[in-house]
């Protein structure tokens, strides 16, 4: 059964701010050969994204907001949303057609010496500064409705897909991948100057 994503529960940008490490993650068939050469085949065709915390101490405040975080997610088993401290901004967003009057948000990855790109599929877009256009010219916010749970807009004008661009920021949705999280009080004293680290605290990207 898919992870429910509880799309009000958001990661605290000073836990990020904090500090935090994280993987790229792809999966492909690597075969050698006897005689050195190598077969690929692409596993996943999208990257899965891992984000650490605690790596570095948190100050007691930032700790039990991690805390929390895996109390109100039953220790992972429900999702939550989490804004990427490196990738979490579009300034040329494209749009595929799902249904007649319905798009699904993509970013592109374009590379500047080549015409090759790489989409990926935006399932938690932030509604403030959203901001879609049609051949170059802005969607009046009545004329459109986002769904900020599936990244899909919906259109009435129907306009085709490849005229649509879209600007604005958006969340990862991810989980605790563990049940359990460790913690160790490297800095003890009164509250206000504890610290807590917490290696084992990663949060994995939940596909939607």
């Amino acid at each position: 059964m898919a992870i429910t994503v509880f799309g009000d529960v958001i990661l605290s940008n000073s836990v990020l701010a904090a500090g935090v490490t994280g993987k790229n993650l792809r999966r492909n068939a690597r075969v050698p050969t006897d005689n050195g050469f190598e077969s690929i085949n692409i596993i996943w065709s999208q990257t899965l994204r891992q984000y650490t915390l605690g790596l570095v101490p948190l100050r007691l405040e930032q700790w039990q907001a991690i805390e929390t975080l895996h109390e109100i997610t039953e220790g992972g088993a429900y999702g939550l949303l989490l804004q990427d401290p490196k990738d979490s901004t579009v300034s040329d967003g494209v749009m595929t057609q799902m249904s007649a009057g319905v798009y699904q948000l993509h970013k592109r990855y374009l590379h500047a010496a080549s015409s090759r790109f790489k989409t990926r599929k935006i399932t938690r877009p932030q509604a403030a500064g959203f901001a879609p256009t049609v051949a170059g010219v802005p969607l009046a916010p009545a004329s459109y409705t986002l769904d900020t749970t599936t990244g899909r807009v919906t259109i009435p004008s129907a306009p085709a897909a490849a005229s649509l661009a879209w600007t604005g920021n958006f969340y990862v949705p991810v989980h605790f991948m563990e049940d359990t999280i460790d913690w160790d009080l490297v800095v003890s004293g009164p509250a206000t100057q504890r610290f807590v680290a917490g290696p084992s605290v990663v949060l994995q990207e939940i596909r939607e």
